[in-house]
């Protein structure tokens, strides 16, 4: 890594730019250090440089779904928590979803209050 590791408690990765926006500020109001991307890639890149504790992902983004992003996510850091989102997802995606490590699955709308319970908790479990 060419720059020192930034500090990041949640990689949020939303295509939807206002609901990525509400999410990741209702985070940060917490204290949450809240790093955005809109993209599978773009998430990628910025893992480059950091290592947060908790990854919330949507399960549909531009360039890959989250499967495909939490598999390549697991090449680098393999335990990393993380909580997928979606508005629908079949019962074959949810045991895909499971098998690959995924710790939460909500559905979205994404109720806040949850949101960040399940975030918290799974930073506390993850240290």
């Amino acid at each position: 890594m060419t720059e020192a590791i930034r500090r990041c408690d949640v990689l949020l990765v939303e295509d939807d730019v206002e609901l990525e926006a509400l999410m990741g500020s209702y985070l940060a109001r917490d204290g949450l250090a809240v790093r955005t991307a809109h993209s599978g890639s773009s998430a990628l890149r910025l893992l480059e440089n950091m290592q947060p504790k908790v990854a919330v992902l949507d399960f549909r983004l531009p360039d890959m779904n989250g499967v495909e992003l939490s598999q390549k996510i697991r090449q680098h850091l393999p335990n990393l928590p993380i909580i997928m989102m979606s508005g629908a997802i079949g019962s074959m995606e949810h045991d895909l979803l499971e098998k690959i490590g995924v710790r939460v699955f909500v559905n979205k709308p994404v109720p806040l209050r949850s949101l960040l319970r399940a975030v918290m908790q799974l930073m506390q479990e993850h240290p």
